[in-house]
Parts: structure tokens; sequence; C-alpha cells
């Protein structure tokens, strides 16, 4: 219901703009109809009067005004049938003893415009007002100004035909890729100085460019390439204000087409980071990765289930590109810059390195150049590692987390005795290495060790205090020959009685609930809807601390001191 009313306000506004607009002009002064090829005289004698002529474009076309006056003191006026003003201009022809003429050219889209002859002198003004029109054919379909009603443009077709206009500053275009590939976006355009915008969905630029010195009769041609991955692009044409009250220039038409060749690549997004970061097999078949222009990093995942020699070997399209091996400590092993790729001559680039067995993470990412447009350094490349002696790997298994509750416990004790975590090992396989994080993203730890299973439990004693509010810690396990498994949250009870002091030693980014607390990340993921449910069903009142460290209360909206709680 909400939304019919919503609606039916719009269309009652648009209705009243309608009808208003073009009876103001009418009530000012009598209008004429003024036919393309005529000419109306007329003197203006009181000081209050003003002449009003009404035009009709059938098609966007170029209007050239003819105007001949003998008093420098008028005023041209020009409007759409919406009232909205699209020239201001003062001719400064015509003198006291001799009459001169004006010619002025001005670029709009089909419509009812008013002219309006307007003097600000005492003196009689003698004039002469005429009008030629010539017609200009655009495919372009208005309105198409914003994202919302931007103009499907077909990909790989011939160019559309677009045009910019003294009363139609932007045309927006949208382009959906429907899997990561290179355009190729051309355009010819007759208008003196025009901004040509790439965006995202997300409204992130792409890139921005300025085209100048284009006209009728030497059009300005500009193209360009940019790799992309999938999804929705917009492409706006906004004219370049000159700055002036008549800002009739930088109006004409132009042609926009894009050329699409799609890269059938390999790459899981988003695999940027470690968190994200993809498998990548040893001694299997080369992968196939992307860099584009809004997709700087991929990010793969190396398991070394012994230790050994590994031989990384990367063909690459991209002029420049850094690549980083690390291993699962954040330490770097080495970062290098494969130079001088190209679609027509891919650079060849291979590394032996002998490690240790473990986890390790091998990053390809995009050389960022100093420039407005950093279009350049993308690409496609192929990836592979080789690796003597290793068990075969077709694909790797994630690890997965025991599923009773009981396998991990935490006691949080007082300040002065050390905090312990327990893991009861017969819930677990033997050799599984139990990482401890502090939250759910980062790659600080507070702990690891590895199962024995010929031990009943295993205890890791968290580098730093926990929160003696309670809160959670992020556990993960990683089997032999298997990739890390995904973090658990497991919650670990408060030292004692909550008190101000407690509430101003939870870290920020907590909600508590009745007397439990949560991080904000952990509440708002929907795995753990179920739990948090249950705690607000079960009562008691609702406080989040923010990401400033204030205490609001979450049924007021209101900030609170933490002795009030």
């Amino acid at each position: 219901m909400r939304k019919k009313i919503i609606t039916s306000l719009f269309l009652l506004t648009f209705l009243i703009v309608q009808i208003i607009a073009p009876t103001n002009i009418a009530n000012a002064a009598t209008i004429q109809t003024l036919t393309f090829g005529s000419t109306f005289t007329s003197d203006i004698v009181s000081s209050s009067d003003e002449d009003i002529y009404k035009i009709v474009l059938p098609t966007s076309g170029s209007i050239n005004i003819k105007m001949t006056s003998s008093n420098n003191k008028v005023n041209l006026n020009l409007k759409d049938d919406n009232g909205k003003q699209v020239l201001s201009y003062y001719p400064g022809i015509g003198n006291d003893t001799a009459s001169t003429t004006l010619s002025l050219p001005v670029d709009l889209d089909a419509g009812t415009y008013y002219f309006t002859v307007i003097k600000y002198s005492s003196e009689t003004v003698h004039y002469s007002l005429g009008v030629d029109f010539t017609g200009v054919y655009t495919n372009d379909v208005e309105p198409n100004n914003t994202t919302l009603t931007a103009q499907p443009l077909t990909l790989n077709s011939d160019p559309l035909i677009g045009y910019i206009s003294s009363g139609d500053d932007q045309d927006t275009y949208k382009i959906v890729l429907p899997i990561a590939g290179r355009i190729d976006v051309k355009m010819i355009s007759s208008v003196y100085g025009v901004n040509l915008n790439l965006n995202d969905i997300d409204g992130k630029e792409v890139f921005s460019n300025y085209i100048g010195s284009g006209s009728e009769q030497s059009p300005k041609t500009w193209s360009e390439l940019v790799d992309l991955e999938a999804g929705t692009y917009y492409l706006s044409v906004l004219k370049q204000s000159s700055g002036l009250l008549n800002n009739n220039s930088n109006t004409g038409k132009y042609s926009l087409g894009v050329n699409y060749t799609p890269v059938y690549n390999d790459d899981v997004e988003p695999n940027n980071g470690t968190l994200t970061a993809q498998p990548l097999n040893l001694n299997s078949n080369p992968i196939i990765g992307f860099i584009s222009s809004n997709d700087d990093q991929n990010t793969y995942k190396i398991v070394l289930p012994l230790d050994g020699k590994i031989n990384i070997k990367m063909v690459s399209s991209i002029y420049e590109v850094n690549v980083k091996l690390m291993n699962e400590d954040g330490n770097q092993i080495f970062s290098l810059l494969p130079r001088y790729g190209s679609v027509e001559s891919p650079k060849t680039w291979s590394l032996p390195v002998y490690l240790k067995s473990g986890t390790y993470y091998f990053s390809v990412s995009k050389k960022n150049l100093l420039l407005l447009n950093n279009n350049l350094n993308t690409g496609k490349y192929t990836l592979e590692v080789t690796a003597d002696g290793q068990p075969a790997q077709s694909t790797i298994p994630v690890s997965t987390m025991p599923t009773s509750t009981d396998a991990i416990t935490i006691s949080n004790n007082p300040v002065g005795t050390l905090d312990v975590v327990t893991l009861k090992n017969y819930m677990f396989t033997d050799g599984d290495r139990v990482t401890i994080y502090e939250d759910a993203f980062s790659q600080k730890k507070l702990g690891n060790c590895t199962i024995n299973s010929s031990q009943y439990i295993t205890t890791i004693n968290p580098t730093e205090q926990l929160a003696k509010a309670g809160g959670y810690v992020y556990v993960t396990v990683t089997s032999l020959y298997k990739t890390e498994s995904t973090r658990l949250g497991i919650y670990y009870n408060k030292e004692a009685t909550y008190n101000s002091a407690d509430l101003n030693v939870m870290p920020n980014g907590t909600v508590l609930i009745g007397n439990k607390s949560y991080s904000l990340e952990y509440a708002n993921n929907s795995a753990n809807s179920a739990e948090i449910n249950n705690a607000i069903v079960n009562g008691g009142a609702i406080y989040v601390k923010d990401y400033s460290g204030n205490w609001i209360d979450n049924l007021t909206g209101k900030t609170v001191d933490s002795s009030s709680i």
C-alpha cells in the first residue's frame, strides 16, 4: 500500500509541473508562433513590454537565430515548455544610428520553446527576428540522464548516435558484461568539449576522460581499451560547462560504440586476500587469471604437504604486474615485477623456490600508475605450480571443524591467571593444526597447536588476555593435505558480573543482549541468527557499543553512560 501512495504523489507532482509551466509563459504577453524561415518585425516601446515567440521542433536539431536590432540594450531569452531556461543572451548589437545583425546557432532537443525579447532601456527598440532549423537524426532515447533512466547500449553493434543539446546536459547508457572481458569504447564527437565517464553499478569510477576540439567539420575520434569484471556499467556523456550565462557551446552530435571480447578465466571471485584465497593445486593444469581495471588483485592458496622445491610459472599478457609469495604468518618470501607482457607477445616468467611444508599465498596484483586514468597494466595471465615428490592434488579438500560444542572450551580467568582454551583431542584428527584468531577477519593470531591423538586434551594459553566482559575468539582447523577451514566463532563467558569497568574495556563494535555480549559482525551474520534471536527472546535490555566507543540504548537510539547500564 505504501508503494502505491508514493507513486501517486509522484504522478501528481509531474502533472502540476506540466500544467503550470506553459501557463506562466502565456500570462506574460501574447505569444506569436514563429515558423522556420519567416521573420517577425516589431517595436518595443514601453519599458515593461516584451515580445514572446513560440517555435516547435519536430526532431532534435540546430536552430539558427537571426536578429537585427537598432538598440544594443536588449535581452534574448529562450525557455522550454517546462519553463527551464535554455538561453539568456545579450546580443550587444545595434546602436542609436544603425542596426546590426546577430546570427546565433543553438542545439536543441525536439519540443516546444519560447523566445522572449526584453529591452532594458527607455528608448524604443526596433528589431526583426527569424529562425532557421536543421534537423539531426539520433537514436538516443530521452530521458536518459541518470542511471535509473539509462538507455541500454548493445555491445558489438553499430554505433549509437547521440546528441548533447543546450537543454540536455547528459546522456547515460547501460552496458552489461555477462562475464569478465575487454571492452573497446569508441566515440566520434562533433562537440567542442565533452566528458565521457564510465562507472560501475556502485557508482565507482572506472575512467573519466575529456574529449575536446570536436566540430561538425572535423569530428574528434577517441577510443580506449578497458578490462572489466562481469557486471553492469554506466557510460555517461556529459556537457563540459563553459562557465558562461550563454552555455550553448559544447553541444552537438556524437556517435558511441562499445565492442566486447569476453575472457574465459578460472578466477573465483572474490579472491583478493588470504581469507578468500583460491586454492591452486600442485602439478595440475594451468589456471587462467585476469586483472581488470576494477579488480586489482587475485590471491591463490598453495598447500605444500612436504618440504621441497616448487616451481611457479606465469605467462602474462600484462605490461607490468606485481607477484608476491607469503607464508601463512604473512611473512614475505619474495616480491617481483614481471614486465613487458602483451596480448601479441605474452611474457613467460618462472621461479623455483624451496619451501617448508605448510600453507602459502601467491598474489598477482596490478601495478598502479601515477595517472588519472589507471586502465593500463591489466589483462590475462596463466599460472601453474609444479613440485616433484609431492602428493597429487586434483582438488584440495577443505578442512572441517568438529561438530560437537564440547570440542573446544574456554576459561576466561581473572587478570593474573592465564586464560585457557582446551581442545578434546579425540574429536579432532591426528596432526590437525588448530589456530585461534582474535576476530573473524584479521590475520592476528592468539595461539595455535597441533593435535596429538595419543593425548586426551591439548591446552592453549592465548597470547593476549581475553576480554573481562566475555566475547568471541575464532578458531580454524587445517588438516593434513587440506586447506584451512572457515572460522568458527567460539563464545566465552565474562569473568564476573558486569560493572562499568567491564563495559569500558569491551571492544568497540559490541552488542550487549541481556548478560551476553557479541561482536556486531557475529550478531549480523545470518548464520548466527537463531542464536541471536534466542538471546533477544530470553530477555534483557540491548545496548550497542559503536565503533567510536559510545554505548547506545537500542530501544531509544540515545547515547548512555556505561554506569547506567
